[in-house]
């Protein structure tokens, strides 16, 4: 057998592992991703990290701490989302960290960076005061590593920048990044004050947070306090709300530039509002180039239209004081993206998603037992049915709704009703007694959940007669 070949052998195996990392339970998910990252540098554990991506993000396990995790902590936040529609303000987008990384390997200090990466593989994961301690002496450095090494692309002389295949868009991100390197340990600090992420209100405590950070940064530099202020807005659930406090902060050294940080701060909201909605389609969000569309549950496509409107709102009232028709044209795309999305993830979908949990009379008059997973899924859906009423006005959709929830009602009544006329022929034999009570009452649930209790009373009142619940209280 030739060298390596089991190793071979291994790597062939780690594309499929993939897909079973996502179906095992969680202690062992986390078990294997400490196994995978201690090779992490193989292609294919590469891969099969990004695959993995969703679940790591919902499990969260404590990873084990590298050198090149340290160097992204003061801008995690603003880093892209790896699926979903979650885009903070001012995003980096995750192709930029490697381009980074090889600037401050290549032009930063080899003796610091070696003595950095063994105290960081000395590091316990979720030591988090320790790593910062760590980022406190890697970040000016890696700062001043990445913009020496795209200065001279400025100046038009071929050396690293093009070295690197940088096109001018990672470029400008680049920059932003080694803004955010310089601005390390005090946006660290603002992240503690403005945990846990996301943050649903921006109260007073908070709003004192960000204006001290903003100070201190500040007197670095009073250009990189817009970086500071992304920081802020990307910890909250609703970024436009740091409009809504931002003439109000005392900036420090900055002060002079509050307009022009304003209106940076303004666009880059609205940009993220209109990235948000882009991602938005009637059957899915987070499509792109190298994977395709995942479709949206009812109840999580309502979430998503909720947060995107809040963030309008808020954004057309701050708007107003810069009066530019443009921005409220844009922000109007973004409501009409986020109406097309609810038609189709909601509305659209109701009579696949309700009606279709409520079994049919069977031809040999035998009950069907109800699917428990599509009752469930039915009565997520008929909650995002009714949530969709406190969206009706911003959206424009109070007509398709009426429609979708008469449709729904009418729709569970004659299923209902058919259930109902069955159900005599059930009694006497006790195992299709029980299994045509149980659907009675599942197709009453979802009743009331679309129609209310007031309508569904009456068919309540229908199915104890029935059954002879009635005769049993009387």
């Amino acid at each position: 057998m030739r060298a390596g070949a089991g190793q071979d052998r291994q790597a062939d195996r780690l594309p499929g592992l993939e897909s079973r990392l996502f179906d095992i339970p969680e202690a062992k998910f986390i078990e294997v991703v400490r196994l995978l990252e201690r090779v992490r540098d193989h292609p294919d554990v590469c891969q099969t990290f990004t695959a993995i991506r969703p679940r790591l993000v919902q499990v969260r396990p404590d990873r084990r701490p590298t050198l090149k995790r340290v160097l992204c902590m003061p801008f995690e936040d603003v880093l892209e989302s790896v699926s979903g529609v979650d885009v903070p303000p001012g995003r980096i987008e995750r192709r930029v960290i490697d381009p980074v990384w090889r600037l401050v390997t290549q032009r930063g200090d080899a003796a610091l960076i070696d003595q950095l990466d063994r105290q960081v593989q000395e590091t316990a994961p979720g030591n988090l005061n320790a790593l910062r301690n760590i980022g406190r002496r890697l970040w000016p450095m890696a700062a001043q590593a990445v913009r020496e090494g795209i200065r001279p692309a400025e100046q038009g002389r071929p050396t690293s920048w093009h070295m690197l295949h940088i096109d001018e868009e990672m470029r400008r991100q680049m920059l932003d990044v080694a803004a955010f390197l310089e601005i390390g340990l005090t946006a660290e600090s603002l992240k503690d004050a403005l945990a846990p992420k996301p943050l649903s209100v921006l109260g007073d405590r908070h709003v004192r947070a960000i204006e001290q950070a903003a100070q201190a940064v500040a007197r670095q530099s009073a250009g990189l306090v817009h970086h500071l202020l992304l920081v802020a807005a990307s910890r909250m659930a609703n970024p436009a709300d740091l409009l809504t406090v931002l003439n109000d902060l005392d900036l420090g050294k900055a002060r002079r530039e509050r307009p022009m940080i304003f209106a940076q701060l303004s666009g880059l909201v609205v940009t993220s509002l209109e990235e948000r909605s882009a991602r938005l389609d009637g059957s899915g969000f987070g499509a792109g180039p190298d994977r395709a569309a995942v479709a949206i549950a009812p109840e999580e496509a309502v979430a998503i239209a909720e947060r995107l409107v809040a963030g309008v709102d808020t954004t057309s009232a701050v708007m107003d004081v810069l009066a530019d028709p443009a921005y409220r044209e844009r922000l109007g795309g973004v409501k009409a993206a986020v109406r097309a999305m609810v038609t189709g993830a909601v509305l659209d979908t109701a009579p696949g998603g309700i009606l279709v949990a409520v079994p049919a009379p069977s031809e040999n008059g035998r009950p069907i037992p109800v699917d428990e997973n599509a009752q469930e899924a039915a009565e997520d859906h008929a909650r995002a049915l009714r949530r969709c009423e406190r969206l009706a006005d911003a959206l424009g959709l109070h007509e398709p709704l009426k429609e979708a929830m008469e449709s729904m009602e009418s729709g569970l009544l004659a299923r209902a009703r058919a259930l109902l006329a069955q159900y005599p022929k059930a009694v006497g034999e006790p195992g299709d007694t029980e299994t045509a009570e149980i659907a009675l009452f599942y197709a009453l649930r979802l009743l009331e959940l679309v129609a209310g209790p007031a309508r569904a009373d009456q068919f309540r009142t229908a199915i104890m007669a029935a059954t002879g619940e009635l005769a049993e209280e009387g």
